[in-house]
């Protein structure tokens, strides 16, 4: 309430005071990033971490609450310079203001984490963090490879869940450096050799993991070496390093990454025991495959006992089969002996039809019967044509020349062309001439020519 008693002041009261500077101060202040040296630490009970923030000049006090502090991957340490984003508040109780931390980091940490993000944008654009270069974990897994530091808790948290579980996998432990300037050397070496072993003494699985840690505990696993290392290698391998919140560049690469030792262990063992219920699956199921196969055979024995427990009754069963055997053989026989006469019988009247001599003397008889025909019809068209011959014989006759030249008439050739001679304008004075009779010709030579009078006129035939 503001109090108005003093004429032109306003009196606040002390918590109203307190508020209004709270308000203001978290309002301004919302988010600042502060770098100092981290002193009287304290961790009380309550899980809260309370400590002051100084340099040179000023200090401040801060406070990590414990809802909030077990998400962030670096705890502050006595004496450590810090680099803090946070916002300032005002504890209005002690009239004093602090300084409540988001996120803290070791003091030069902020270039780990740029080296961090350039090296991961290569090599994913390279292709190493691409799912299909990724190798599959095998199902069935006996033998499984650690690398890790023998004294770390990682170590034995892992130990831990598989001596719970009880499974039937064997623990081989390559020891390597997880943090100090060897430690990328020694796993970029371990994981090459562990590739190099035989094929039968080798591990189906290597886990490379370590427990939680700032981010230069972690850097060993942030080098380039380490990465391709985890990529060449031709064993799977699972990455468990770190708390839940922490990822290097190794579970980028990695065939299969899990927040932390346990989980792997846990994961593992889940595989293990998954693929030890399928065979204990498969085992009853055979079992109960082959007890009912025993059954089945059991029952069928016992049926063949009653049947051979009454010899009469399946002796008599095999006389009726036989009885209707001998039937049924009997009458098969009949009707083949009734079908080979029939076709005996078809066989016999054909071969009658086909006998040859019969045939021989058929085709005697048409033979004299056509010979017959062919001397009559041959005697008739000798007669035809006789007649033919002879009607064209006389017309012949009576067209030939030498049946003309017998009447008187002769045919007159000029010498030497031996031209027939049809006018006497053909002919000259003087010329000769050979004339042909019925019987003989004559040579001459013409005198006088006269073409009106008549053609024997005028010749003077000379032999």
């Amino acid at each position: 309430m503001v109090q108005t008693d003093r004429p032109g002041h306003k009196i606040l009261k002390v918590h109203e005071l307190t508020t209004r500077i709270r308000v203001e101060t978290e309002r301004t202040f919302s988010n600042v990033w502060v770098e100092g040296e981290v002193v009287d630490l304290r961790s009380p009970s309550s899980g809260h971490l309370y400590f002051v923030l100084k340099d040179a000049a000023a200090q401040i006090r801060a406070i990590i609450f414990r809802a909030h502090g077990r998400f962030l991957k670096f705890t502050p340490k006595e004496g450590k310079s810090v680099l803090i984003r946070g916002h300032l508040t005002f504890y209005e109780a002690r009239g004093e203001y602090q300084l409540i931390v988001d996120y803290i980091e070791p003091r030069g940490s902020g270039a780990l984490q740029a080296a961090f993000e350039a090296l991961k944008a290569y090599l994913r654009r390279e292709g190493l963090f691409k799912v299909e270069r990724k190798k599959p974990i095998p199902q069935f897994l006996t033998r499984i490879g650690l690398l890790t530091s023998p004294t770390g808790a990682a170590l034995q948290d892992i130990l831990k869940v598989f001596q719970e579980a009880k499974l039937p996998i064997q623990i081989i432990v390559y020891p390597v450096a997880v943090q100090g300037e060897g430690a990328p050397g020694e796993i970029v070496e371990t994981l090459d050799a562990v590739n190099r072993i035989p094929s039968s003494q080798q591990p189906d699985l290597l886990i490379l993991t370590r427990g939680g840690g700032s981010l230069e505990d972690l850097a060993a696993f942030n080098e380039e070496g380490v990465a391709r290392a985890i990529s060449r290698s031709e064993l799977p391998v699972m990455t468990a390093i770190g708390h839940e919140t922490d990822t290097t560049i190794s579970d980028y690469v990695s065939d299969l990454h899990v927040p932390t030792p346990s989980i792997a262990a846990e994961t593992v063992a889940r595989r293990v025991r998954s693929i030890l219920e399928q065979f204990t699956c498969l085992d009853q199921d055979l079992i109960r495959l082959m007890r009912t196969k025993i059954e089945g055979a059991q029952n069928q024995l016992k049926v063949a006992l009653r049947l051979l427990s009454d010899p009469t009754r399946r002796i008599g069963h095999v006389r009726d089969q036989l009885t209707q055997l001998r039937i049924r053989l009997h009458q098969a026989m009949v009707r083949t002996l009734e079908a080979r006469r029939g076709r005996l019988i078809q066989g016999r009247q054909g071969l009658f039809h086909l006998n040859p001599i019969d045939r021989l003397q058929e085709f005697r008889q048409r033979l004299d019967q056509v010979n017959r025909q062919l001397l009559k019809e041959g005697r008739v068209f000798i007669s035809r044509e006789r007649s033919t011959l002879l009607a064209q014989m006389e017309q012949l006759h009576l067209l030939s020349p030498l049946n003309i030249l017998s009447r008187g008439y002769s045919i007159t050739q000029k010498l030497p062309s031996l031209k027939i001679i049809r006018d006497a304008a053909e002919v000259s004075e003087g010329d000769r001439l050979r004339l042909a009779f019925h019987q003989g010709r004559v040579t001459c030579t013409v005198v006088e020519k006269d073409a009106a009078s008549s053609p024997l006129n005028g010749v003077d035939k000379k032999s």
